[in-house]
Order: structure tokens, then sequence, then C-alpha cells
């Protein structure tokens, strides 16, 4: 499908059939069915550092710290080092002498025994991981399994990828930053955007393996090949596709990151997301200010009515790519990945909103 920038009017046919559809609520989705895991074993752990932190004796900091250091080195002072803002440094003793005041602080004390009450069983986040991993080896077997590695930044990295000690892909995540939509983030710096309402709603368990899992599958696509809107809702697509295909169990809710209510209402308004996006000629617009919030989180898409989460873009783009795959059935990750062209595979996909 070609989109032209020249005056066109939408034709709206409303026939028996369509009216029937509606009626009976039939419902033409493709049905696709996911690859079998079961026999997939995928070697990994989660490794809890912001317990062995908490835990620390305060009057043997030192010793204790070499241990720790001794054992995961590359995590360790990664966080001590560079995450952690109250340590800070690339000097042992200077982490140390920083360490106890760390672990004194009763605002650290409340954070770590919050998370602990959230976080004190971690089974069914391991089981999670264990079924998303076995279908990331399906797709992608020559990617590594991620150890994940929790820890207390303070607020300051929600999730991160690392070189683990083994040279290998390791995961990092905040679990301070997964407290639940009631915690009161914004109290924490009302200024701060980072804290804005409709971003700390899925600071929570349930997104924590996609919001994690993103960052893998984003080193596997790369970046956008394009600088235009469509390129960038054609990359996005892909990701939440791959995403998708992952956790396949998982409610297209938490792959968007929208609400019940906003899924519903994307779904619902496809054919008028699309059609905005072509009336304000935003498929090749390049100024990232003009389309940032149909791409990037946000509250709204500017334009559309209230009701409109952030993002319509990229939902736009994963329909797209479902489409696409389902006219070329045979194509791998691999082979979607590599297709950079996102105006011919608009074209191949042969997408209609609905």
């Amino acid at each position: 499908m070609k989109i032209k920038k020249k005056k066109m009017k939408y034709i709206y046919i409303i026939s028996v059939a369509i009216i029937l559809c509606i009626v009976y609520s039939c419902k033409t989705d493709f049905k696709e069915v996911h690859p079998d895991v079961s026999d997939i074993t995928v070697d990994f752990n989660i490794i809890r550092l912001d317990e062995m932190v908490a835990n620390m004796d305060t009057n043997k900091l030192s010793y204790e710290l070499d241990l720790l250091m001794d054992k995961y080195p590359s995590a360790a002072m990664l966080y001590f080092g560079t995450l952690n803002p109250f340590t800070a440094s690339s000097n042992r003793d200077t982490i140390a002498v920083r360490l106890g005041v760390f672990l004194r602080d009763p605002f650290f004390q409340n954070l770590q025994d919050t998370i602990g009450l959230i976080f004190s069983d971690m089974s069914d986040i391991k089981k999670e991981y264990d079924l998303t991993y076995k279908y990331f080896h399906h797709y992608f077997p020559d990617a590594d399994i991620a150890n994940i590695y929790t820890m207390n930044t303070g607020f300051n990295y929600q999730r991160f990828l690392f070189a683990d000690d083994n040279e290998k892909n390791a995961l990092g995540v905040s679990l301070d930053l997964f407290l639940g939509d009631d915690y009161p983030y914004k109290r924490l710096d009302p200024q701060n955007p980072s804290f804005s309402k409709y971003l700390t709603r899925s600071f929570d368990k349930e997104h924590l393996v996609k919001k994690t899992m993103e960052i893998l599958v984003d080193e596997q696509i790369g970046t956008a090949n394009g600088v235009r809107m469509i390129d960038h809702m054609i990359h996005n697509g892909k990701r939440l596709y791959i995403l998708d295909h992952l956790m396949p169990e998982t409610h297209d809710s938490i792959i968007m990151e929208y609400t019940t209510k906003q899924m519903q209402w994307a779904s619902n308004n496809e054919l008028s997301m699309w059609g905005f996006f072509f009336d304000q000629e935003l498929f090749y617009e390049t100024n990232m200010m003009s389309i940032n919030k149909y791409l990037s989180p946000s509250p709204n898409s500017p334009g559309m009515p209230t009701e409109a989460p952030g993002r319509t873009a990229n939902y736009i783009g994963w329909q797209i790519i479902k489409k696409f795959m389902q006219k070329k059935p045979k194509l791998t990750m691999q082979d979607l990945i590599a297709h950079n062209d996102a105006q011919k595979l608009l074209e191949e996909s042969k997408y209609k909103p609905r």
C-alpha cells in the first residue's frame, strides 16, 4: 500500500455483511499457533543482589564487600561503582565507607523493607522468565540466556543490560521501580516527569518481565532504519510483535503498556488512528517533536480524542507487522528484523485498518 501525499477522500461503505458481522460479533482475526517449547531447557538464575547488600554486617563491611565483589565482580562493581549514587566510586575502601552510611540510612532501610514485602517470593517471576526464555531461545537460538540481578538503585535505573563475569549478557532490574501502582512515586519528586502517573502505572510485577525482555529484543532488532515516523512505527511494531511471541500468554495490554480500557479504544479506533496520521501527513514526518508522543510513552496522542493513549503509531505498526507475517508465514524473526524498508514492508503487508 503506497501512502500518497495527495488529496484523497475516504469512502465508507457499510455493507450488509459488515452489519451482520457486528450483530453476531463474528471475528476473523488470524489465529496463530505458537511453537511447542516444552522440550527446551534454559539455564539462568535470579540473583538477589538487593538482599545480599541489605543483609551485610555493618561491623565488617570491608570484608563482606570483598566477598560480594569476588563472587559477582561485574554486577557488584557496576552497582557500587556506578548505579548506586550513595556509593559511587572506583575505590573499594571509599565504597565501604559510603556503604556503611547508606545501609544505616532510614530511607534505604524502609525502601528495602518494602521491596522485601512485595518480592519476598520470586517463584512466579522465575516461572514467567523460564517460559519467556524458552520462546526466546526458540526464536533466537544463538542469543544469550541472561541471568537476572535484582538491585535497589534508589529509583535511579529501572532495567539495564550489562556484561556478566563470563562476558555473557546479564539483566539488571531495580525492584524499587516495580513496587506497584499504589506506591507514592510522585511524592519522591513531584516535578520529575519520570514519575508521571501514566508511566508509574506500569511500575509493577505484572510488567517486570516484559520490560526487561524488551532490552534483549532491542539488542536483536537494533535501531530504526530511518527517521520518518513510518520507519519508527514499523520498527516499534517489530519489537511489539516479537515480545508478543516471546510472551504469548501475556495480555496485549501488558505488551503495549496500556490499560484494558486504552487497549479496547485502540482496537476499536484503528481506522480512525490511521486516518488521522494520513490527514496530518505524519507518516513521512521527520521532526521528532511532532511525532514523539505517537511513538514514545505519553499520556495522550495530540489531535486525537482525549481517550486516545500515547504510542498510537506503535499500535498501528504492530498491526502492520502482524498482517505482514500472516502474508509470509515462512519468514523467521531474523527475516523480519532484516527487512529494513518500512515502505516496502507496508506495501507487502497489504494492511488495511479496521
